[in-house]
Order: C-alpha cells, then structure tokens, then sequence
C-alpha cells in the first residue's frame, strides 16, 4: 500500500473482473469535511452502506465496484478511513 500526500494506493490481494473491468488496485483521495460530514449523517442509519458509499466517493467509483471488493481488501479501506475519524474526534475531546 504506497502512500502520497494526496492519495492512498491499496494493491488488491484479491483482484477481481467486474462488468468487463479488471480491478487491481484502487486509488482513494483524502477526505474532505462533507466525506466526513456525509458518512456521519448515514452511519448509523446504514453503517456498511455508508462506508461503501464514502469509500466509492474517496475512490471516484461506483458503489457497485466497492460491494464486489473481498473482505479481507476491504478490511485495511475501512481502517484507514476510520483513522481520520479517529483524528477528528480526539481532536475534539483534547479542545
């Protein structure tokens, strides 16, 4: 998994074919305030959808792309969005 300022590279363990499309890796941007926005708004209606849903628009892909992702790729997306989260709330509580 490279890293850069801007983007997080995650190399599929378990790449996979989907409407003719062969994923390999993705490519997610940082999260910006309406993702966090956004994704607190829908968790606690929909917790997995809600993910799915900020990791598709962190990745510029379909929620459909992100329902196909192998759990155990998909485990190391969720934690690394989670940790911004983390940095928000510990933020928070320190001020």
């Amino acid at each position: 998994m490279a890293t850069s300022t801007n983007e997080k590279i995650f190399n599929l363990k378990f790449p996979f074919e989907h409407r003719g499309a062969t994923y390999v890796e993705f490519k997610a941007r940082r999260p910006k305030v309406r993702d966090l926005r956004n994704f607190i708004k829908n968790v606690d209606k929909e917790g997995i959808v809600a993910m799915e849903k900020v990791l598709a628009d962190l990745m510029e892909i379909d929620t459909a792309v992100i329902a196909e992702i192998d759990v155990e790729d998909f485990g190391p997306m969720k934690h690394w969005f989670e940790s911004f989260l983390e940095k928000m709330t510990s933020e928070s509580s320190e001020s």
